[in-house]
């Protein structure tokens, strides 16, 4: 009976510290960035040699990044693809926008997944919405210093060649979500339930003659 207590331990510790640090880490650390990270940041970007790159507006980026409050936000983003992809290097089958798109978006993800950010909803289904945008993309980011981080990667940068290739027209909203739950309450609730259920099977076992912590 010992030996099952210890390995009961032993598993809720271990399950603990997992919900833990996964808790930590899609919260993030809610500091806003500093007057030197915002420079390091556009100093990166503003180096990166790759055509076209980003494409970044820099001013409106600078203005996005010093006036970080360190919390989550969304971006809802818009798109209107090529017929066929559009590369500046004038390459042979190209494919269509959207097959572009998706190149760009496979790495994207594994950036985002870096920074413990993540895309929330996407849908091709806007052919009856009276427009003619083809994609509408919502991704959660922890803060402003992730998405700083994804533009000043090589990997992205080399990536928007697809981007760019891609797509005729695109908008983009920032906003802050008032009722989508952010994926750190996931971590939270179950380190809460686990937690609870412990105590519980604590307590039912401290009833029983003999019992041994």
């Amino acid at each position: 009976m010992k030996a099952v207590f210890k390995l009961s331990n032993l598993l809720f510790v271990s399950c603990f510290t997992f919900l833990l640090v996964l808790l930590l880490l899609f919260r993030g650390s809610q500091q806003p960035l500093s007057a030197a990270e915002v420079e390091a940041y556009l100093g990166k970007i503003e180096q990166q040699s790759q055509v076209p790159g980003g494409r970044h507006d820099l001013k409106a980026l600078r203005h996005f990044l010093e006036n970080d409050d360190g919390l989550p936000f969304y971006t809802v983003n818009l798109y209107k693809f090529n017929e066929q992809a559009q590369y500046l290097d004038g390459r042979e089958n190209p494919g269509t926008g959207r097959q572009a798109y998706d190149r760009f978006s496979a790495v994207m993800v594994k950036l985002l997944a870096q920074q413990f950010s993540q895309p929330i909803f996407g849908s091709d289904w806007m052919a009856d919405n009276g427009n003619d945008w083809h994609r509408l993309v919502i991704v959660g980011y922890r803060s402003r210093r992730d998405i700083a981080e994804i533009f000043a990667s090589d990997a992205f940068a080399d990536a928007a060649s697809h981007k760019w290739a891609s797509i005729e027209k695109n908008e983009r909203l920032l906003v802050q979500g008032l009722h989508i739950p952010a994926l750190k309450f996931i971590p939270a609730t179950l380190l809460l339930l686990l937690t609870f259920a412990f105590i519980c099977l604590k307590l039912r076992a401290a009833k029983k003659p003999g019992a041994s912590f």
